[in-house]
C-alpha cells in the first residue's frame, strides 16, 4: 500500500490514478489528520503538491509531523510542495521565483533510478512560484530554466523530490513514478 498524503493539491486524484498503474493499492490522507500510525502497512509515501507558500507559513508543524521522513526507513516521493517539505526537512532554504504554470523542458544533470529511461532532457509539467535549494546531503538530479532544483534524491536513502507535477505529464510522468515503484520493489 502506499500512502498519499494529501497537503490540499487538485492534482492529488491523478497521483492516485498514477500509483494504481504500477500496480500498487493507495490511501490518502490530509496532512493535518496524519499521525505515525497512518504508516502501518506502507510501503512508500507520496506527499502531493500544496496552494500554500512555504514562504508565508511556519515550517514548525511540517518538521514535526513529518519528521520520520528525514530517517529513510520508508520510500518518500515529494512533488512540487512535497518536494519543497522535504527539502525543507533536511535543511534546504525556500525562496519565491517566477510563476511557472505550463509543461517546460528539463535537463537532467544526473543520471539515477528516478530519471531512468528520460533522456538528457524531458518535458514535465509545472505549476508553482516557489522554489527550494538543494539539501546539502542531497544529489541534484534535474534543472529547468527557472529552477536549478527540478529533482533530488538522497544518496543512500529512498528519499526523492521533484518540482514537477509527473502526475500530469503523460508519459514522462508515468515513467517517474514507473522508476520510483522500481526502489519500492527493491528492484
Amino acid at each position: 500500500m502506499v500512502l498519499i498524503i494529501q497537503f490540499g493539491s487538485t492534482k492529488t486524484p491523478h497521483i492516485a490514478e498514477m500509483v494504481s498503474q504500477c500496480g500498487f493499492p493507495n490511501r490518502i490522507t490530509g496532512w493535518q489528520e496524519f499521525s505515525a500510525n497512518d504508516l502501518h502497512g506502507a510501503q512508500a509515501v507520496i506527499f502531493s503538491g500544496s496552494p500554500t507558500f512555504l514562504t508565508e507559513v511556519d515550517h514548525a508543524p511540517y518538521h514535526e509531523k513529518f519528521g520520520w521522513a528525514k530517517e529513510g526507513k520508508l520510500p518518500v516521493l515529494g512533488i512540487c510542495f512535497g518536494h519543497q517539505v522535504m527539502g525543507i526537512l533536511h535543511g534546504a532554504k525556500i525562496f519565491r521565483g517566477p510563476a511557472v504554470r505550463t509543461s517546460i523542458p528539463l535537463r537532467v544533470v544526473k543520471q539515477d533510478v528516478l530519471l531512468k529511461g528520460l533522456g538528457e532532457s524531458t518535458v514535465m509539467a509545472e505549476d508553482h512560484t516557489e522554489g527550494i535549494t538543494l539539501p546539502s546531503s542531497f544529489i541534484h538530479l534535474a534543472s529547468s530554466a527557472d529552477y536549478v532544483v527540478e529533482a533530488m534524491r538522497h544518496p543512500v536513502w529512498p528519499l526523492f523530490g521533484v518540482q514537477f507535477h509527473p502526475e500530469v505529464s503523460g508519459g514522462n510522468g508515468l515513467k517517474v513514478f514507473e522508476n520510483f515503484f522500481e526502489v519500492v520493489r527493491g528492484e
